[in-house]
């Protein structure tokens, strides 16, 4: 499994964890990651949408006393390549623009190139016609629509905006390898976006802790000079690089091992990510979270009313337990960030620990 391999099944796992919390109400088995597509049998269709805004409603008021103010440092805005990234119906016409300035681009637009070519990957190993099978599964979808759903024109827009099919179009015939994308996340690292530099991590550090075992030992353990790299990333305030290191450290491997706020309690894996979601689209309104998230609920659930991520979070995604772990984890997490105590998420203690156990 390569780097960005691992990146993309811990990515599935750990947000398999967040709906599966969200259906159960109970504590989720720990994994890491974040961004799947949301069933309409998971859901109960639009019916089971409703049920949850209004539990969502009474949860919600239930955790007020755990809410965390915004941090006061200058909010996150899109640049120029993300909004066009993030809006494009074209991928290929996006990257060409980029591919056809390779030579001069700025590490954002290296990154967001490399996400067009990764996310577009599939098209070229697809041989039946890309055009016609994205318009069959889009039939499909209409069809288990059913006729009398009133968000029906806005589940199938919600579908149209989220289809990276629809979008990779151009990219059929063409020839896109994983050489190109690594080479594009490594130039934009080295130049120093935090975002491709959380990506290099954290699919090195999943890497090394796959490693098959040789000699009757584990792969490398995550040691200290790699928490702190994990710290620096948080530090950023990066929306992207915080949700990442948060889906690596909800881990099995490592979830064990944190320790949060003041009573030092072991976090749960799924309310840990959701808290670090909270708090990236606290600083990044506009997170790339909520666009991708609120279009999958609406179009593939009928749940298209939330105006935020921690509407969405509250309504749709977790249980009522779930989002209150993360709503108290949230004001811990602000408050780590703001005063750069990392104890507060056992980073700083657990290095501690390690250092005098390694003398």
């Amino acid at each position: 499994m390569n780097r960005l391999t691992a990146i993309g099944f811990a990515s599935l796992v750990a947000y398999g964890i967040l709906l599966a919390a969200k259906w159960d109400g109970a504590p989720a088995a720990a994994s890491s990651g974040s961004g799947a597509v949301v069933s309409t049998t998971a859901s109960g269709g639009p019916d089971g949408g409703i049920a949850l805004v209004q539990a969502g409603d009474a949860r919600r008021s239930a955790a007020t006393a755990f809410q965390s103010p915004v941090a006061s440092h200058a909010v996150h805005r899109p640049s120029a390549v993300e909004s066009q990234f993030r809006s494009t119906r074209d991928l290929k016409a996006f990257a060409d623009a980029l591919l056809a300035r390779k030579d001069s681009l700025d590490r954002e637009e290296r990154y967001y190139l490399a996400r067009a070519l990764e996310a577009c990957g599939f098209a070229t190993s697809i041989n039946d016609d890309l055009a016609a099978t994205s318009e069959k599964r889009r039939r499909q979808f209409i069809a288990g629509i059913p006729a009398s759903d009133p968000e029906a024109a806005r589940r199938i827009a919600a579908y149209d905006a989220s289809d990276d099919t629809q979008r990779c179009l151009g990219f059929q015939g063409a020839r896109i390898t994983q050489k190109q994308v690594d080479d594009l996340y490594r130039q934009a690292s080295e130049g120093g976006d935090t975002r491709a530099q959380a990506r290099m991590l954290v699919a090195e550090l999943n890497r090394n802790l796959s490693a098959p075992k040789i000699s009757g030992e584990s792969g490398k353990a995550v040691d200290n000079e790699d928490f702190r790299r994990i710290i620096d990333l948080l530090e950023t305030r990066d929306a992207e690089a915080m949700v990442m290191v948060a889906q690596f450290l909800a881990q099995h491997r490592l979830i064990g091992e944190l320790r949060i706020g003041a009573t030092g309690e072991i976090p749960e894996p799924a309310s840990l990510v959701g808290a670090f979601s909270l708090v990236a689209c606290d600083f990044q309104p506009t997170c790339p979270a909520f666009d991708r998230e609120s279009l999958q609920a609406c179009a593939y659930a009928g749940y298209c009313s939330a105006g935020s991520y921690e509407e969405l979070y509250a309504n749709f995604l977790a249980s009522p337990w779930s989002y209150s772990q993360a709503m108290r984890y949230r004001g811990v997490i602000h408050s780590a960030i703001e005063t750069r105590n990392w104890s507060l998420l056992g980073l700083q203690k657990l290095i501690g620990a390690r250092s005098n156990a390694e003398s």
